[in-house]
């Protein structure tokens, strides 16, 4: 919290007329009536218990064996909405359980679509935003948690409890929950935080970040961040990835103000404001944050920014994400984030 206080201190001081930002949105999943399962790396993992067998396509692991009948890997019949199992497993071919509302005995979620599952109640089932696909290693639609605090793996910074909570009521990006961050312009940083060594680092150090964001009001004139990557050791220090908003746009920057650049870089000539998230829709942001290259790339709505690829600035092994609202000049915005995914290969929005 020192490092943070620290790098919140330096920033209060920048000069907003040097910099400049915009913003982002995220994943869904798949299957029938069934509930979808929350977030989880579609590599491999155990099946959790899916309540009310329902007709749930898995992209892997075995079929859940229901009170009312063996499932079988072939497209199941009826069924009442069951809850989310836990971590997707990868291979294998679709299973559901077939008929009847008792619940399974080893219930399976489908890699990578509906992921890491902890209970919670079923949902939506229609989006693919967090379908499996190449190098997909996380993706969370929240589906399987009920509003309120986000389970594990997601940790909270919040001033006052409830700051960061599972949104049912608001429109989602993808099937109906999402989550809210609701800071205030007295807090410091408000973020919903994944710390997961299951699936940070990435392997290979060429790290893609997928995400759906909603802004209540729109990318504000002046400088604050919105994403965060870092160091869990040191956070605040070494390459950190500031990620956020300046002068109505997306600015990022690496370790400081020193290397930071806005989508459009000759803003302060043409006075055009450059890609960014608008006020009450669904954005959705991908990031390429490559250690390896080193190398930084952006899309908006899986279009490239131009401006923001910079292969000059050396990029961190991240090993933890934040996304949320990290205050330097306001003024504090609702913010929803929804369909998170992570991948070693490009996502996509769809």
């Amino acid at each position: 919290m020192a490092a943070q206080m620290s790098t919140a201190a330096s920033h209060r001081k920048l000069s907003w007329i040097a910099l400049a930002t915009v913003l982002f949105a995220g994943c869904g999943s798949t299957g029938s009536s069934g509930g979808a399962g929350g977030r989880g790396s579609p590599a491999g993992g155990d099946g959790g218990s899916h309540a009310a067998g329902g007709s749930m396509t898995a992209a892997g692991g075995q079929p859940s064996a229901g009170a009312a009948g063996q499932g079988t890997p072939a497209v199941g019949t009826g069924g009442l909405p069951g809850t989310g199992g836990s971590r997707g497993g990868a291979g294998g071919g679709p299973g559901t359980s077939s008929g009847g509302a008792t619940a399974g005995s080893s219930g399976v979620t489908s890699g990578g679509n509906a992921g890491r599952g902890a209970g919670g109640t079923g949902g939506s089932a229609t989006s693919s935003h967090c379908a499996a696909r190449p190098g997909l290693v996380f993706c969370d639609s929240f589906e399987a948690d009920a509003p309120g605090a986000p389970p594990a793996p997601w940790t909270v910074t919040q001033t006052t409890a409830g700051q960061v909570a599972i949104d049912g009521t608001n429109p989602a990006a993808s099937g109906r929950h999402s989550v809210h961050v609701a800071p205030t312009d007295n807090d410091y940083d408000t973020f919903l935080n994944l710390h997961d060594t299951s699936v940070l680092p990435v392997a290979g150090g060429k790290l893609y970040v997928r995400f759906y964001i909603r802004l209540a009001a729109g990318m504000t004139a002046k400088h604050n961040t919105l994403v965060r990557g870092d160091l869990s050791a040191a956070p605040g220090t070494g390459n950190n990835l500031l990620f956020g908003e300046d002068n109505q746009m997306i600015l990022e920057s690496i370790s400081g103000d020193a290397q930071a650049a806005m989508s459009n870089q000759n803003f302060y000539s043409d006075g055009k404001i450059g890609a960014s998230a608008p006020a009450g829709v669904w954005t959705c942001i991908e990031l390429l944050l490559d250690h390896a290259a080193p190398a930084i790339d952006v899309w908006v709505n899986d279009v490239e920014v131009p401006d923001l690829h910079r292969t000059d600035w050396k990029i961190d092994a991240y090993d933890l994400l934040r996304f949320g609202f990290e205050k330097y000049a306001g003024p504090a915005s609702d913010i929803w984030y929804d369909d998170v995914a992570i991948g070693t290969q490009k996502i996509g929005c769809n």
